[in-house]
């Protein structure tokens, strides 16, 4: 029996040198003296320890440091990488022993079988050639599982803890069929209680180091978040001044820009209800300076919901509000509100000043109607444009006028996909 022990020891120095060196792909030792000297001392260690000092859970905790120390003296300038994949193959193998081991006693014990030790064990040899025979065609499934363990944080340390977990299951095995000396048992007992009071604080560790780095996550999000509105907001501050220059309306560019520059003071004339006053319906009443005309924004909706470009819809509403300020002779106060309407979104743009005439109110939004003297046909999104834009989308907008208001009413239909 001590034969077979001492070829099965040497097939699993074999087995662990090749898996090992294997995973290290680039790192991999060439030279096979080296590999034949790593071979032989773990033949060595696992076959001498046994043979001195018995099976006791001591011997196999020596026996296992000891391993590790060779691999680490032969990989040596390879620094932890070849323990990581030594401590998985070593997982592996004990893990498959102990628990066929077990299984196949149990099915013995059931048949009444005379010599069940013999039987077993030899069960237990065969199984572990067939063990080898998977590691060699897998192997590259072990490397897989080897590369894994390298990208997560802490896992040369968990590998290293986590690969004297077997041992300790053989241990406790051994002390529950009172075949461990008494003092074996209690430096084990001791062993594993330390083993596991310094997981649990490791773990701890590990657990307030996520959770720091899960809220700094979240503050980078929100940061995220904020600077891409700052950039939204500078695109569309941008393109207001443009549209203002375009229009020639060159005191009313100078006083937006005045009013970006001073970005942390109050405007005077605009009154948002949105917590932020940085909306789309806000960024597209903010070039609306003058004195005599105030503006009131609530917006409520979040317009990413529609089919719409964002930019699209800022010229349509900045299109309406400009109309409304020369309906109002540059006078008087217009509302822009915003909110979500079961499927729908809705715009209103209001403002207090003249009435559309009813012999062209049905005629505004066709092609080519204007009442302004415009040369330079340059002047953003007519309404018939923007009535096109709209209904592209599957929208709709409509105009109600009269004595006291005209309100341009624009719905559009939030997309289900979004």
């Amino acid at each position: 029996m001590q034969y077979i022990d001492a070829l099965i020891t040497i097939f699993q120095s074999i087995l662990f040198t090749c898996i090992v060196n294997y995973c290290l792909e680039d790192d991999k030792i060439k030279d096979n003296k080296k590999l034949i000297l790593c071979i032989m001392l773990l033949s060595v260690d696992g076959f001498s320890i046994t043979y001195l000092f018995g099976n006791s859970s001591v011997c196999i905790f020596v026996t296992h440091g000891l391993s590790i120390l060779i691999v680490y003296l032969i990989f040596g300038k390879r620094m932890l990488k070849p323990i990581v994949a030594y401590s998985l193959i070593y997982s592996i193998v004990v893990i498959w022993i102990s628990v066929f081991s077990n299984i196949s006693y149990l099915i013995l014990n059931n048949f009444l079988i005379h010599d069940i030790d013999i039987l077993n064990i030899t069960l237990v040899y065969i199984s572990q050639i067939f063990l080898f025979v998977l590691c060699f065609l897998f192997r590259s499934k072990i490397r897989q599982i080897y590369k894994l363990l390298l990208d997560e944080s802490n896992s040369v340390q968990y590998i290293i803890i986590i690969s004297f977990f077997p041992d300790f299951l053989i241990s406790l095995y051994n002390i529950s069929d009172n075949i461990e000396p008494i003092l074996s048992r209690n430096i084990i007992l001791i062993a594993l209680i330390a083993f596991i009071i310094f997981n649990v604080i490791d773990f701890r560790k590990t657990k307030k180091n996520s959770d720091e780095i899960h809220k700094l996550n979240r503050i980078l999000t929100s940061k995220n978040t904020e600077l891409k509105n700052i950039k939204d907001n500078y695109n569309l501050n941008i393109l207001s001044l443009y549209e203002l220059c375009d229009m020639n309306m060159y005191q009313d560019t100078s006083n937006l820009l005045k009013k970006i520059i001073n970005t942390y003071q109050n405007s005077g004339n605009v009154y948002e209800k949105d917590a932020e006053g940085s909306s789309l319906l806000s960024l597209a009443t903010k070039h609306v300076t003058r004195d005599d005309v105030k503006v009131i924004v609530s917006d409520n909706a979040n317009f990413r919901l529609t089919t719409m470009k964002e930019m699209d819809l800022y010229r349509i509403i900045i299109n309406i509000v400009n109309n409304a300020v020369k309906a109002m002779k540059n006078k008087g106060t217009i509302i822009a509100e915003s909110y979500e309407d079961l499927n729908n979104i809705v715009i209103n743009i209001a403002n207090d000043g003249e009435k559309i005439p009813d012999n062209i109110i049905n005629k505004i939004f066709d092609s080519g109607f204007t009442t302004k003297n415009n040369n330079n046909k340059n002047h953003g999104y007519g309404l018939s444009i923007v009535r096109e834009l709209i209904e592209k989308h599957n929208g709709r907008i409509k105009v109600e006028s009269n004595e006291y208001m005209t309100k341009f009413t624009i719905v559009l239909p939030i997309n289900v996909a979004a």
